[in-house]
């Protein structure tokens, strides 16, 4: 976890730590409570896995016959997926940190327009039970929305495909240049724009990176222990469950204090 958190140091740097929340009272029954659940896309509610490596290497291609050897190597889809969960433009300054930054902007650019093409034929996989499960969270009175570090053209696109917007809050996106540079960012966003406090506040996540955010803000995490991070990330943060539609409950016992059952 060392080396996830060593990454964009400053973007988000006050951490209040998960062990240190205050339980309010508001929390201490789940009559009343609505929470804000917070989603990472990419391994919890949607995996570009079965297309990724494809993208990446005609992503590249097209890139390098442009000017040839821009791009020195196509990175095999586990190694990339190990890198899934941070802003694209990260991603790529550690798969090819030699790299002109000119080239790495122009394969940025190539990249998300390979990778929203694939999501618009379907070529990915929305995860099992999450239409259903997002019903049945938002019919209990949550609100629900994206926390993803992925370009707004790759979140917009994943939940038109799937015709999932419907569910969620408007979409907030880190924006590079302007107040929302990382995930601690954009869940501090929704908590103003949506009246919400830490203790309201559910970051449901399968990475580090999460983990970071949901301790950048002091809100709650609940891991999923089937996207493409790795066990070791986010274990020890916060319950976890094996598949989408075990949320209902882990939540309700979140927020009445209580252990999930397993």
């Amino acid at each position: 976890m060392g080396e996830a958190f060593s990454s964009l140091d400053g973007a988000c740097a006050a951490f209040t730590g998960i062990d240190t929340l205050k339980r309010c009272g508001a929390c201490s029954s789940v009559t009343g409570v609505r929470a804000l659940i917070a989603f990472d896309l990419d391994g919890v509610l949607y995996s570009s896995e079965p297309f990724l490596g494809a993208a990446y290497r005609e992503a590249i291609a097209n890139v390098n016959a442009r000017r040839a050897g821009l791009v020195p190597r196509v990175p095999e889809t586990r190694e990339i997926l190990d890198h899934v969960g941070w802003p694209l433009p990260v991603i790529l300054a550690r798969l090819f940190p030699t790299t002109d930054p000119a080239a790495l902007q122009l394969l940025s650019s190539e990249t998300q327009r390979v990778i929203c093409a694939s999501v618009a034929r379907r070529e990915g996989i929305l995860f099992p039970s999450v239409t259903v499960t997002l019903a049945q969270l938002q019919r209990a009175g949550h609100a629900l929305a994206v926390a993803s570090n992925g370009r707004r053209l790759y979140v917009e696109t994943v939940l038109a495909t799937y015709d999932i917007a419907r569910y969620f809050v408007t979409l907030l996106c880190v924006d590079g240049s302007g107040p929302l540079r990382c995930k601690a960012d954009i869940l501090r966003a929704y908590m103003q724009r949506e009246q919400r406090s830490p203790q309201q506040l559910i970051m449901v996540g399968d990475r580090a990176s999460d983990v970071e955010a949901a301790q950048g803000v002091g809100c709650r995490f609940v891991g999923c222990d089937y996207g493409h991070g790795y066990r070791d990330e986010i274990a020890g943060f916060g319950p976890m469950v094996a598949s989408f539609d075990e949320l209902p409950s882990v939540v309700t016992a979140v927020l009445s204090n209580r252990r999930p059952r397993r």
